[in-house]
């Protein structure tokens, strides 16, 4: 047995002898649950004899707040034992969308605290954190065995107060320190409404908290009084939040009555249904709902409607795959249970939580766990199928599967570097500091401003190490440990590849300058994106986004394109 799992059966004997086993054991049985059998007269004697021979006294307080986060650890990874701090701040986030903190969303992912969402303007932010980083340390604390509450706990705190987190990315073969001073945290539900070309209204959702459907309605209003004529609803990067508003926000784009979505808990307990209510309807306006791995849950919601419907095209990414309710139970004035209480289905009756139960024929054993890793492997073929309201074919598990997938740009080790390192996020002050006044309406990154950032990047000797690079370094390391060994017959040849490796690292340096060339629009992306932030703050740093990200310039082509867009709802003309 691993030690995770002996500390875990120790807690949950703790917990039974202290919290009420006196009162069943006294009955001298076993207990029976289900098809297992649990002795409890065994448990019993466990606990006698570590209170009567343990070598030290056992804090009794700590040891039944271990045997509950140790019980639920058998259980989904959303189902959490909240002690008060904790269960306020939840309260304070979902519903009002504040708290003190970092500015980020964290999910565990594979015994990983996975950066799932990035708020703009936030200490997390302006430091250079990425969404799928992955958290592996706080305040040198390894996080391999902690949950996401107490990784929250850890994070979050008093304004004015530092964290030091490590982390580590993608690309990168150490991880990377950062300490971050913590601030009141306000998420803005919709941080940016505005038009892009073709008449297509964008609109950005970064959670469902208890304003959301009212905001997204005052976006959609506002968009249309510019003339809208479709639109845009990016919900990548957004964790969920509230079910009510979820289906608030779906019914902005559906027929009023249309189902929305509905729930199941425990075998037998009875089916809820939601339906659209809202009397305001965009009926027949194109519309896109752009996802990515991150959108989870509500977004799904939307998401799962809309395309049961045919009422719109999902493009982007696969979700996350998290089709569970969750709801809060009060145990005393201190502790608070969330526990999962029901799954959710798509009007076509599609359970999209990723799991192996959700997949015909694997094992669903492990499902309970969220045990993710099948389902992330397995393809359409394996899946359950459904269909739209069009008769079109989509699948159950493994999230939701966009109508058109758009690929997200790989950012090269460059790009990668300068973000580390926030070179990005310091020329935009260095740029704004000297030019205050520019326009938004003209700004764009000029060739001249991508050399004047690249001088700004050598003054503060600027390094980094290529793929091409890296293997070179291997190469010199083991030519040069020949060349250490005199017993090496090979020693002659070892100087000549020694000497042409050197050439090939003076040509290597060569290709830098040719590296800004080759990723000139991710350099333009970045350098103009961190600009606008400073000049104009949010809504600037995403109308200069809008233009220059790869994913919405596919969307637009597929609004902009009306046959395309009919047939992909199953509505085009015959071939």
């Amino acid at each position: 047995m691993r030690p995770r799992n002996r500390r875990i059966m120790l807690a949950l004997v703790l917990l039974t002898g202290l919290l009420g086993a006196g009162w069943l054991l006294s009955q001298n049985r076993v207990q029976a649950v289900g098809e297992q059998q649990y002795d409890l007269k065994l448990l019993q004697q466990v606990v006698e004899r570590i209170r009567a021979r343990y070598v030290d006294d056992m804090n009794e307080g700590e040891a039944i707040a271990a045997a509950i986060r140790g019980m639920l650890a058998t259980l989904d990874p959303y189902t959490e034992f909240l002690e008060k701090k904790q269960n306020d701040e939840m309260k304070m986030m979902q519903i009002q969308g504040k708290y003190g903190g970092l500015g980020i969303k964290i999910q565990k992912q594979e015994d990983a605290l996975v950066v799932v969402a990035l708020f703009d303007d936030t200490p997390a932010y302006d430091v250079g954190l990425q969404t799928g980083d992955r958290i592996v340390g706080i305040e040198g604390r390894s996080t391999a065995d902690i949950d996401v509450s107490q990784a929250a706990d850890l994070l979050r705190g008093s304004p004015g107060t530092s964290v030091t987190i490590s982390v580590s990315r993608e690309g990168e073969a150490a991880a990377i320190d950062y300490t971050l001073t913590r601030a009141i945290i306000t998420i803005p539900v919709v941080p940016y409404a505005g038009m892009l070309e073709g008449s297509v209204g964008y609109i950005k959702l970064n959670q469902f908290t208890e304003e959301a459907s009212r905001e997204v309605e005052r976006a959609l209003k506002h968009l249309g009084e510019q003339g809208a004529r479709g639109y845009m609803l990016d919900l990548r990067g957004n964790p969920g939040g509230l079910l009510e508003q979820a289906v608030g926000v779906a019914g902005k784009f559906l027929e009023e009555g249309s189902l929305v979505v509905y729930t199941m808990g425990r075998p037998g307990t009875d089916q809820r249904s939601y339906h659209a209510t809202d009397p305001f309807t965009l009926r027949d306006t194109p519309v896109v709902v752009l996802v990515d791995r991150y959108s989870a849950s509500a977004s799904e919601i939307v998401a799962g409607a809309i395309q049961d419907w045919d009422r719109g095209v999902v493009a982007g990414q696969p979700t996350f795959g998290k089709a569970s309710v969750q709801q809060i139970f009060p145990m005393n004035e201190e502790t608070a249970l969330k526990i999962t209480t029901a799954r959710y289905y798509t009007p076509s009756g599609r359970l999209i939580q990723k799991t192996r139960a959700s997949l015909k024929g694997p094992d669903p054993s492990n499902a309970a766990r969220g045990d993710t890793d099948q389902a992330e492997q397995a393809d359409e073929a394996e899946r359950d199928t459904y269909e739209t309201n069009t008769g079109r074919t989509v699948y159950g598990g493994g999230g939701i599967t966009p109508d058109v997938e758009i690929a997200v740009p790989e950012y090269p080790h460059l790009i990668q570097a300068l973000n580390n390192q926030s070179l990005f996020i310091q020329f935009a002050s260095h740029y704004v500091s000297r030019n205050p006044d520019a326009d938004l309406a003209a700004f764009d990154v000029t060739d001249e401003m991508i050399d004047a950032f690249r001088g700004f990047v050598e003054a503060r000797s600027f390094e980094y190490t290529s793929t091409a690079e890296q293997t070179l370094n291997e190469l010199e390391e083991i030519v040069r440990d020949r060349l250490d060994r005199p017993d090496r017959p090979d020693r002659p040849a070892s100087t000549d590849v020694l000497a042409s490796l050197a050439d090939l690292r003076t040509k290597l340096n060569r290709q830098h300058e040719l590296e800004y060339r080759r990723h000139r629009e991710l350099l333009v992306a970045r350098i103009g994106t961190e600009i606008s932030a400073k000049l104009w703050g949010t809504a600037g740093r995403y109308a200069f986004a809008t233009k220059h990200d790869p994913q919405i310039r596919a969307s637009l082509e597929i609004l902009e394109d009306e046959d395309r867009y009919r047939k992909l709802l199953g509505n085009g003309p015959e071939e």
